[in-house]
């Protein structure tokens, strides 16, 4: 690629190719937005780094209260780092050092979900699902003994046929709670969950009262409950945070990936004030971060950035446009052979096929062929190796330019269907 702007990438040849996936669930507000071009060189001429350890600044403290405000929940505190692993790893650290200023130095692990990905350090792969980062780690840096506690999801799509939604949902909890109860509750000090995991199973949304039964079990046994929102907070599924769509408070919040929207890298870790003041109360204090956490340009870019969705785009102008995109998925998708599922929320969908993933490297040369980017997902179906395709387009996108990434993919699944 030589250049792009909005949802187009320009390769060498002058060629256009469809952004259909924002890079990774990251250039959430397109290619190149001036309005961030204009902060970034503002921010950068003013102040682009000042170290925490020595100097406090005003964007990362505008940052943190701006999120806070946003989250509207029992969110106080904020932090950043540069990733989402960083930031996951963060929020485990948190966890322990929560019940550490409680006397309680027994809750040591950290535990996930079957098909979920939280992130690409050893310590976050632990909890993480993803197998093909983390197979040559297993039983080396990684104990199999603790990385293969695995709660089960909640998702419509890998109940048996014969049991109801609220049958099955009643079932994964009770696994999950006897999971926590045979390894031990007095162990465990939080549990990490996708409210709607994105690329490692293609858009599984969860069940309606899934995530407000979890937190009632996680909090009697006093666990905390770590929402990964790295892909979809900040907008995407037509909310700040996904977590609000189910009336459900997580303990700890993580961001990444849209906070930056591609132009910088920055992460964040939300904490209740519970946690937050039990955190300031430790001597010596919880110490996590790195040399750029919470750098004047990174903050001041990522407040650019909820500017311009707040008041250049907005969530409703999201919901609107997530409605038409799922719409037009259906209509130009839906009645193709070989297509099995459409799924979505907001401007986060998936299309699930009925080929193995094995043939996702064929259709992805084909979508370049057709001009468009596709994302195959790590993991999908009810065997897990379904050929699923994730679509999380930038938030700027048009109905126009739907029109055209929808009529594009079809073509591709035409061809090779």
């Amino acid at each position: 690629m030589t250049r792009a702007k909005g949802i187009w990438l320009y390769d060498e040849d002058g060629k256009g190719y469809i952004d259909a996936t924002s890079g990774p669930m990251t250039v959430n507000l397109g290619h190149c937005h001036p309005d961030i071009i204009a902060a970034m060189h503002a921010q950068v001429e003013r102040l682009h780094f000042a170290y925490r350890f020595h100097f406090r600044s005003n964007e990362a403290e505008q940052l943190a209260d701006r999120l806070v405000s946003l989250s509207d929940d029992n969110k106080r505190y904020a932090f950043f780092m540069n990733s989402g692993s960083e930031a996951s790893e963060a929020a485990y650290r948190i966890a322990l050092d929560y019940f550490r200023a409680h006397g309680n130095d027994k809750k040591t692990l950290a535990v996930g979900r079957r098909i979920s990905n939280h992130g690409n350090t050893i310590q976050s792969l632990t909890y993480g699902d993803d197998r093909a980062r983390k197979v040559n780690l297993l039983d080396k840096a990684i104990d199999t003994a603790v990385s293969e506690i695995r709660l089960p999801p909640y998702y419509d799509l890998h109940k048996p046929g014969n049991i109801s939604s609220d049958d099955y949902l009643q079932a994964c909890l009770k696994e999950t709670f006897d999971t926590i109860d045979r390894v031990g509750a007095e162990k465990i000090a939080c549990v990490f969950a996708e409210p709607i995991t994105a690329s490692s199973g293609g858009v599984l949304i969860p069940h309606p009262g899934y995530f407000k039964a979890l937190k009632a079990g996680l909090e009697a046994r006093n666990i905390l409950l770590i929402a990964d929102e790295i892909v979809t907070g900040l907008g995407r599924t037509g909310e700040w945070f996904n977590m609000k769509t189910w009336g459900a408070e997580s303990d700890i919040t993580i961001i990444g990936k849209g906070l930056g929207a591609g132009f910088t890298p920055i992460s964040g870790v939300l904490i209740s004030q519970q946690i937050g003041d039990a955190l300031a109360s430790l001597a010596p204090p919880h110490f996590i971060g790195h040399t750029y956490s919470g750098n004047p340009l990174s903050a001041g870019v990522a407040l650019a950035v909820l500017d311009t969705l707040e008041h250049k785009i907005s969530l409703e102008a999201i919901r609107s446009k997530g409605v038409y995109f799922g719409r037009l998925l259906h209509e130009l998708a839906g009645g193709l052979e070989g297509v099995v599922d459409i799924r979505g929320q907001g401007l986060l969908w998936a299309v699930e096929t009925s080929l193995s993933r094995q043939h996702a490297d064929a259709f992805v040369q084909a979508g370049h062929h057709h001009g468009i980017n596709l994302y195959p997902c790590r993991s999908s179906g009810k065997e897990g190796d379904a050929l699923t395709f994730l679509f999380t387009p930038p938030l700027v996108i048009t109905e126009a330019e739907m029109d055209e990434l929808v009529g594009r993919f079809a073509r591709v699944l035409k061809d090779r269907l």
